[in-house]
């Protein structure tokens, strides 16, 4: 017996928990404790103070021990012990001392989700590429399936698109739920929207109950025409987490809740979201429990305009995932670093391209081209916005994010009407007034919030000169933002409004908005803010130069077809090679007809030369 205890313990390593070695041998309670303490007078093992686990006084007494052992009991030692374990060194160490193939192929699987959970995900990938190397040469269809389901999407194009070809291959030998729900998970992350919609619905149909069918439906349906499905299935899986002790289950469900408020403007309701998710990451090994939690608090943060405590977490929750190299990191800091900087004033590092590399992660294939033009535009950066905002074609040609829908919609049509692309803001506002209502998210678990659509709608008819229009939407849009307790969108809405009534030539409203909305602008930090308010807060009179005269053309002949130009959405270039001048002179030009007519961007020269 004593053998045997110090067998299996120099097995288990060099530090041993005395609940384990006791599993392990299947004694009773007083013989392993007795057994333990002979040991421990004997000098072999140490006891540690707690009494909760020992270790060999020598090391090079525990290497006879194991080395000792007949390899079939070491073999089952260490099984058993990965089995209680379950870390990536025992699971490693079974898989060692396992000849059969297929059991073999089996452990590498256990592995694989042991070194997820531990954040080593080139060792779990390693790990299920050779069990369904071994699955597709035996052949073996259930370690093929089994396989396929072990590793989840994380936004990584070759990890996504092995489980998406893994679960293609399972499936062609038997139908499963839980393949056709991990497959359309994938589709989601590959950018197959349509598939993932479609296979994500024949799963929850042959299992409505199945988590891996609910998940993948929540994945493809978060758009804001599912909020009312959304919370439907996120009330279902917290019931079902809460009843069974899973606490990965519930925290799921909560976030899916919490992306249906989002949709509302709830920042309450998603703030009482926040105690029992942090509850749920705690009882969660690794480290993604955590990540959903701080960048839910980094969104509200966002949201309220605490601007400085949004950093802060953002800079917690990427310091989690960077230290295990997961994918999600880029992505989720540019999309955070671009709403901060919308109200606080882009960074250097997020203005250049270099920043806008996303290898083949084709989720941000065409997202990175629009987001970028925003960020430019929003930096005054007229050109080189109109340049990336080309690239991405035509609105009718974009792909359906559903989750990101409405976002790229909104982002879209500021971006339209800042570079002039008069057509485009009438095909984009007319999509945005279905959303009447809502809030501008992107959801599924990782949120972006850009205010009321009303305030996007607002833009956009300002753009088109629709000015009465873009009064009202206007208004509404600071009202909802101040009732949800949304100030940083507030003062955008705000200004825009002052603005506008400028733009009108009611330059008394104007001035007095912009004044009475300065202070809590300077208060909050939003610094780009600050400097738009200060023009309408400083005017007085109508300028003679902000309005067409109907007397006289107010522009030259040339500075008219450069007008003209700039309606059709001509960058700089376009119009020195349509007029065969430079791209300085055309940019001079442009300048002096913003001058000329008291505009800040080029929409406005291209909605006052539709009213011409």
């Amino acid at each position: 017996m004593i053998t045997d205890l110090l067998g299996a313990a120099a097995v288990v390593g060099e530090r041993v928990r005395l609940d384990v070695l006791q599993e392990l041998l299947a004694m009773p309670s007083d013989e392993f404790l007795s057994a333990v303490d002979a040991q421990v007078r004997a000098g072999t093992l140490v006891l540690a103070h707690n009494g909760g686990e020992a270790w060999f006084a020598n090391e090079a007494v525990r290497r006879d021990a194991e080395a000792g052992l007949p390899l079939v009991v070491r073999a089952d030692l260490c099984r058993r012990a990965a089995a209680a374990l379950d870390d990536v060194e025992h699971w490693s160490a079974a898989v060692a001392m396992t000849p059969e193939p297929a059991e073999r192929a089996r452990l590498r699987l256990k592995l694989a989700k042991a070194a997820v959970r531990a954040g080593e995900l080139k060792t779990a990938h390693a790990a299920v590429t050779v069990a369904v190397a071994y699955a597709r040469s035996s052949p073996d269809p259930e370690v093929l399936a089994e396989a396929a389901l072990t590793l989840e999407p994380i936004g990584e194009s070759t990890w996504d698109g092995d489980i998406h070809q893994w679960c293609t291959e399972a499936l062609a030998h038997r139908r499963s739920a839980r393949l056709l729900a991990r497959q359309s998970q994938a589709a989601t992350y590959l950018g197959r929207w349509a598939e993932a919609l479609a296979t994500s619905q024949e799963a929850v149909q042959e299992a409505p109950d199945d988590l891996d069918a609910l998940t993948a439906r929540q994945l493809a349906t978060s758009g804001p025409d599912d909020v009312d499905e959304l919370a439907a299935t996120a009330q279902r899986m917290i019931e079902v987490g809460v009843s069974t002790g899973r606490a990965d289950v519930e925290l799921r469900g909560r976030l899916w809740r919490v992306d249906a408020l989002w949709y509302s403007g709830d920042l309450a309701a998603i703030a009482t979201e926040l105690a029992p998710m942090h509850s749920c990451a705690g009882r969660i090994d690794g480290p993604h429990g955590h990540w959903h939690v701080l960048m839910t608090r980094t969104s509200l943060a966002l949201a309220r305009a605490e601007f400085d405590d949004a950093v802060a977490l953002l800079d917690e929750a990427l310091h989690g995932f960077r230290e295990i190299g997961h994918p999600a990191v880029h992505g989720a800091e540019i999309a955070t670093r671009m709403l901060i900087g919308h109200h606080r004033g882009h960074t250097a590092e997020l203005l250049s391209p270099h920043a806008w590399q996303f290898g083949t992660d084709v989720r941000w294939d065409f997202g990175a081209r629009l987001v970028r033009a925003f960020v430019l535009a929003d930096a005054g950066r007229i050109d080189e916005a109109a340049a990336a905002y080309q690239r991405c074609g035509r609105p009718d040609s974009w792909p359906r994010m559903r989750a990101a829908e409405l976002l790229l919609e909104a982002i879209a049509a500021r971006v339209a009407a800042a570079v002039g692309a008069i057509g485009d803001v009438r095909e984009l506002r007319a999509k945005l007034e279905g959303r009447r209502g809502r809030y501008v998210v992107g959801g599924a678990g990782g949120t972006n919030f850009l205010g009321p659509v009303e305030l996007s709608l607002g833009i956009s008819a300002a753009a088109l000169g629709d000015l009465d229009a873009a009064v009202a939407d206007l208004t509404t849009a600071a009202q909802r933002s101040r009732a949800i307790g949304a100030p940083g969108f507030a003062v955008e809405a705000d200004c825009l409004l002052a603005e506008v009534y400028a733009k009108a030539g009611d330059f008394a409203r104007a001035g007095a908005l912009a004044a009475a909305t300065l202070p809590l602008a300077k208060t909050l930090g939003m610094t780009p803010w600050v400097a738009r308010l200060g023009k309408p807060a400083r005017a007085s009179k109508p300028s003679t130069a902000s309005k067409p005269s109907t007397a006289a053309d107010p522009l030259s002949p040339r500075e008219r077809e450069v007008a003209e130009l700039v309606a059709q959405g001509s960058s700089n270039r376009e119009i020195a090679a349509r007029l065969v001048i430079s791209e300085r002179t055309a940019q001079n030009h442009v300048q002096h007809i913003l001058t000329k007519l008291g505009f800040a961007n080029r929409a406005q020269i291209a909605a006052w030369m539709s009213r011409q």
